[in-house]
């Protein structure tokens, strides 16, 4: 919530627990050496009361210039009924998607850090319904991310500051397919 307070800027502000969702690289400048957070947010509560989001992360530094951080997302979508083109109700499913990260961080000089991470998607959208004669199934990925990170100490208008750069390649991998 902090970086969606400030315009969605989590790829620059400074590293926490939830960096792995926004940039794994900057893990390798945390000031602590392990963290954990936990978020849950209810979606769309004033139009569907059963659709939420968790989310689950954690890191633990290595030593002063790498760290490890794992992370789990769990999107639920609620009660579905499922109906066929004239209104007749086939079937109900609670749609969900999950998707856990696993990444690495290390400090590539003073000022600047890299960070992969490694995630597996799991996306079940339908319960395994037939539409038109085809048997869907939940989709199945794995994707990666790339990230990198500056931060230096700085004075900025007289005052000290920090200056700080991130930015991330998100998800290249596979394409999903539900049939």
């Amino acid at each position: 919530s902090r970086s969606g307070g400030m315009g969605e800027v989590g790829a620059a502000v400074s590293p926490d627990a939830n960096s792995i969702h926004w940039g794994a690289a900057k893990l390798a400048f945390a000031r602590q050496n392990a963290g954990i957070g936990i978020s849950y947010t209810p979606w769309l509560r004033q139009l569907v009361p059963d659709i939420n989001l968790g989310y689950l992360s954690g890191y633990k530094k290595i030593d002063e210039n790498q760290a490890l951080a794992v992370s789990l997302r769990y999107f639920s979508l609620g009660n579905i009924t499922f109906t066929d083109i004239v209104g007749n109700v086939t079937g109900q499913f609670n749609p969900n998607e999950f998707a856990f990260d696993l990444a690495y961080a290390r400090k590539l000089s003073e000022f600047f850090s890299g960070g992969l991470t490694l995630r597996y998607i799991n996306s079940n959208l339908t319960g395994g319904i037939e539409v038109q004669g085809t048997q869907t199934r939940a989709g199945r990925t794995v994707a990666a991310d790339l990230s990198g990170y500056y931060e230096k100490e700085s004075e900025i208008f007289n005052k000290d500051g920090e200056l700080a750069f991130g930015f991330a390649i998100t998800n290249i991998g596979g394409k999903i397919s539900y049939s």
